[in-house]
C-alpha cells in the first residue's frame, strides 16, 4: 500500500467508526422524554446576593464525574436540600460550554435554583422558599440513566470526541499528500524552490547536499576539540613533572639539612664532666657565680642546702657552658 492509500483506509475507518458511536450513543439515552416545565421562583437581588454568599461558605458539595447526570446524583442533591438550603454541584471533565447545560438540566430535573457558576466548574444552587421533599420518584426519576448505562453513555461520548478530532487530521495529511505528488510529477519542468516547499508542505526539507555539508562541519569541529584536549593534556603533564621535580629536589635538601643537623641530647651527651680550672660540683659553682667569686666558700648553710634534681643539674651545666661559649 502507497502513502496515499494508507491515509484513505484511516479515514474510511475512522468513519464508520464515528457512524457506529453516534448509533450506540442515540439508543443509550432515555426513551422518555421528560417535558416537564421547570418555573423557578423569583428571588430580589438581596435574596441571591445573601443564598449566593452563603453558598459559596457552605462545605457540602454534590461531585459530578464523567458519567454525567444520572439517578443518584439527583438523590444526593435532594438529601443536602433536606438539612441545607444551598449546595455545590463540582463538575468535572466537561467543558464550561458543557457545565452551562449540565447546570440547566440538574435546575430543570430538580426544581431548583441556579445562583452561580463558580470558576467554570461549581455550580451553586438553591432549593426554593416553599421547598419540601418529594417522594422517592421525583428524587429519582426515571427519565435519568442508571449507573452502568450513565458509564456506557461515557465511553461512547468520549470516543465519539477523539474520532471527530482524529479525521480533520487524516484528511489533511491526504490534501499535503496529494499536493506534494503534484509538484513532484514533473522534476525536469519544475524544480521547486525553498519558498515553494515552505508554501506548499508547510514543513522545511533538508536536502542532502545541506546534509552533507553540515556533517563535514561536525566532524571539523571534532577534529579541532580533540587536538585542543590534547594540546592541554601534554601542558598540564609538563607543568606536573616539572611541580613533581621542584617539589622532590626540596624534599631531598630538607632530607640532607635534618640529617646534618644533630639532635640537642646528643650535645648534652658529649657535655664533658670535667672543666679546665672548675670544680666538678655544679653546686658550688652556680654559688660562686653569685657570690661574684670563681672560690669554693664552704659555709653551714651550704651544707644545709638540698640537694638539685637531675634535670636541674641539666639546666645548670647547659648554663654554664653557655656563659662559657659566650666569654
Amino acid at each position: 500500500m502507497t502513502a496515499e492509500e494508507k491515509i484513505l483506509y484511516k479515514l474510511r475507518k475512522a468513519r464508520k467508526k464515528e457512524e457506529r458511536l453516534a448509533t450506540a450513543l442515540n439508543k443509550i439515552e432515555p426513551t422518555e422524554s421528560s417535558e416537564t416545565t421547570h418555573d423557578p421562583e423569583i428571588l430580589t437581588p438581596e435574596e441571591h446576593f445573601f443564598f449566593l454568599k452563603m453558598g459559596l461558605k457552605c462545605k457540602n458539595y454534590v461531585p459530578v464525574g464523567r458519567r454525567g447526570i444520572y439517578q443518584g446524583v439527583i438523590l444526593n442533591m435532594h438529601l443536602h436540600w433536606k438539612k441545607h438550603q444551598t449546595l455545590k454541584v463540582v463538575v468535572k471533565t466537561f467543558s464550561p460550554e458543557e457545565v452551562k447545560e449540565i447546570a440547566a438540566e440538574l435546575a430543570r430535573l430538580t426544581g431548583g435554583i441556579v445562583l452561580d457558576i463558580h470558576e467554570d466548574n461549581t455550580i451553586i444552587m438553591y432549593r426554593g422558599k416553599n421547598y419540601s421533599q418529594p417522594p422517592t420518584e421525583i428524587m429519582s426519576p426515571r427519565v435519568t440513566l442508571s449507573r452502568k448505562k450513565a458509564l456506557d453513555k461515557s465511553k461512547y461520548r468520549d470516543g465519539l470526541r477523539a474520532v471527530r478530532k482524529y479525521i480533520p487530521k487524516l484528511e489533511q495529511d491526504l490534501e499535503l499528500l496529494r499536493a506534494q505528488a503534484a509538484n513532484n510529477f514533473n522534476p525536469v519542468e519544475h524544480v521547486p524552490n525553498a519558498d515553494d516547499q515552505n508554501v506548499g508542505s508547510g514543513k522545511s526539507s533538508s536536502t542532502p547536499l545541506e546534509g552533507s555539508n553540515k556533517l563535514k562541519e561536525f566532524l571539523d569541529e571534532s577534529k579541532e576539540l580533540t587536538e585542543n584536549e590534547s594540546k592541554t593534556d601534554l601542558l598540564l603533564a609538563s607543568e606536573s613533572e616539572d611541580l613533581s621535580d621542584i617539589f622532590e629536589t626540596e624534599s631531598d635538601a630538607e632530607t640532607e639539612e635534618r640529617e646534618e643537623q644533630p639532635l640537642f641530647l646528643d650535645e648534652f651527651e658529649k657535655f664533658p664532666v670535667e672543666s679546665d680550672g672548675e670544680p666538678e660540683d655544679f653546686e658550688e659553682h652556680l654559688r660562686q657565680i653569685t657570690m661574684g667569686s670563681k672560690v669554693p666558700v664552704t659555709s653551714e648553710e651550704d651544707v644545709n642546702s638540698p640537694n638539685f634534681d637531675e634535670v636541674d643539674r641539666i639546666f645548670l651545666r647547659a648554663a654554664s657552658l653557655l656563659k662559657k661559649k659566650r666569654s
